[in-house]
């Protein structure tokens, strides 16, 4: 576990505060999580990564949620954080919910965020959309992208990590591949958030989730697909349910 080289991260707030790690989306960095930094660093210690093989972490020709994962206990070993609230979205709910289940002595509050606990052919394919550059190109992310997976080997080096991406979601190979009954050991306070119209993640799996897991919650935001709008016009409600559920007295 420990082999890994460390990964690229930052940290904002106050070390003595509750730690806090969030974990991005597959393809993204760990500025995904840059509009919610100002308000959520004033209450926690927030420790943001970018994933293996993303941004300027440590780049492998092929990972699993599984490595992933353990790249992460390592980054939470060096900076000798026994137990963290966690987020992870999309690519990084799936590395939460490994956390969670592996080694759950180190989680105290979880939040799932558009995210399934298996990766189905219908998952699958939402993520092969995802790792289409034209996507990109269609959302007019791909200049962002481009800049932001440099590290990773060059201009065209964005393409190359969504397609690694799409090859751990492929059902026949991938370890993110859990069961109801896996779910039902999960004690931790579970947030799980979806969109109403994800193409992606079927709301049927986050509704399993939610009557499965024994202490979870449920928010289902109408007219939202994978891309919620969270860091835009949702800001708000967003960041402030986070802190609501992170704060509640179990």
């Amino acid at each position: 576990m420990n082999q890994l080289p460390l990964l690229d991260y930052d940290t904002h707030g106050d070390p003595t505060k509750p730690p806090f790690l969030l974990l991005h989306a597959g393809g993204m960095t760990k500025h995904e999580w840059d509009a919610f930094i100002p308000t959520w660093s004033q209450h926690f210690y927030l420790v943001i990564p970018s994933a293996l093989a993303h941004g300027a972490s440590p780049n492998v020709q092929r990972f699993s949620i599984n490595s992933m994962a353990d790249s992460v206990l390592a980054l939470l070993d060096h900076l000798k954080i026994e137990r963290v609230h966690l987020i992870g979205s999309s690519m990084g709910g799936a590395i939460a919910l490994w956390l969670a289940l592996t080694v759950p002595q180190r989680i105290d509050k979880l939040i799932v965020f558009r995210t399934s606990y298996r990766s189905s052919t219908m998952v699958h394919a939402g993520v092969l959309r995802m790792a289409e550059p034209e996507t990109w190109r269609q959302w007019r992310l791909d200049g962002w992208m481009r800049q932001q997976h440099l590290p990773q080997g060059g201009e065209e080096a964005w393409i190359t990590v969504t397609q690694k991406v799409a090859a751990a979601f492929d059902p026949a190979t991938t370890d993110h591949a859990h069961d109801l009954g896996d779910l039902a050991t999960i004690q931790h306070p579970t947030l799980l958030i979806t969109g109403d119209r994800d193409n992606v993640v079927p709301l049927e799996d986050m509704v399993d989730m939610y009557r499965t897991i024994p202490n979870a919650a449920l928010w289902v935001m109408p007219n939202a697909t994978h891309f919620m709008g969270t860091e835009g016009w949702r800001r708000d409600a967003f960041e402030q349910e986070i802190l609501r559920f992170l704060r509640q007295r179990r």
